[in-house]
This record gives structure tokens, sequence and C-alpha cells, in this order.
């Protein structure tokens, strides 16, 4: 059936919207410094401790395509990781480029209206997931090197939330 959408619908879409995006800078934030650490760690693309804050600003705008292939190319991540952030970025594509030209239209029925907000959730499921993945690896990368135990680094961890929610 055809309708138009309605407030408490439109609601919705524009929030899942932009906690999709949201969700996204995340991954692609933690991205930026899985890649630094892992470069640091193996020695690739000449980051060193002493070059990594100049070439995370760098880095830092990099798109979540382009990121991707940099740490594909390190040769230093799992195929499974790379093969979720790939299927990550296509939906990305999807949401930022292409959803209002390819399935705008489909607002206007209840089955179109449901499968466009599955995709807005899948997304935002699917960025928490690997963002929990990225910070599982980046322990696991650390905490094996010796550089940091996980006690210190979630002491540093909740140091910085009290912070930023003006505790300290």
């Amino acid at each position: 059936m055809r309708r138009e959408i309605n407030s408490e619908e439109l609601g919705f879409f524009y929030r899942a919207t932009g906690e999709a995006i949201w969700q996204l800078q995340y991954v692609e934030d933690a991205l930026c410094k899985f890649y630094i650490i892992v470069c640091i760690h193996f020695g690739c693309d000449g980051i060193t401790r002493e070059n990594a804050e100049m070439n995370q600003k760098q880095i830092g705008r990099k798109t979540l395509g382009q990121l991707i292939g940099l740490l594909e190319r390190t040769e230093r991540v799992q195929s499974s990781m790379l093969s979720d952030l790939k299927e990550f970025n296509s939906l990305r594509k999807w949401i930022v480029h292409n959803s209002m030209r390819e399935n705008g239209q489909d607002l206007y029925t209840d089955h179109g209206r449901d499968e466009f907000a599955k995709k807005l959730l899948v997304f935002s499921e699917m960025a928490r997931s690997i963002h929990n993945g990225i910070s599982d690896s980046l322990m696991h990368l650390v905490t094996t090197a010796g550089h940091a135990t996980e006690e210190q680094i979630m002491r540093m961890a909740n140091s910085e939330i009290d912070r930023l929610k003006g505790k300290a």
C-alpha cells in the first residue's frame, strides 16, 4: 500500500540515519588509530612512534574505503576483518550516497519503509560490532607486544571518560 510517511516514521528515519553516520565516524576514527598502531608495531609505511601524531592527522582525513585500502596493503590484518570492513563500506556507500536515489520511493510503502529501516539498523549494528572488533584487536596487539597492560589501558580510558564528563 502506498502512502505518505508520517511524522513519527520520518523522525525515526532521520534519527536512525544520524546514528548510522555517527557510528560510521567511530569506526573510521578507530580504523585510523588501528592502522597507525599496526604500522608502528610492524614497521610499515614509514610510520614510527616519533611521526605517528603527524601521520594520524593526515590519515584521519581519509574515507573508510581509503582506510581499508591502507590496512589491506599492510598485509597484517586478518582477511575476515577486511571482508567485514568491505561489506560495511558497501552498505555505507548506499546510506551516504545512494539511498535516496535508489530507494527513496520505497519510503512510500510499508514494506519499503521496513526494508529501509532494517538496512539502517543493520548498518549501525555492524558499526558497533566492527568498532568492538577493532578495539579488541588493538587491545590484543598492544598488550601482547608489552606496550601496556589491559588495566593500564582501561585506567587511561576511564580517566578520559571522567575528563570528558567534567569530573577531572
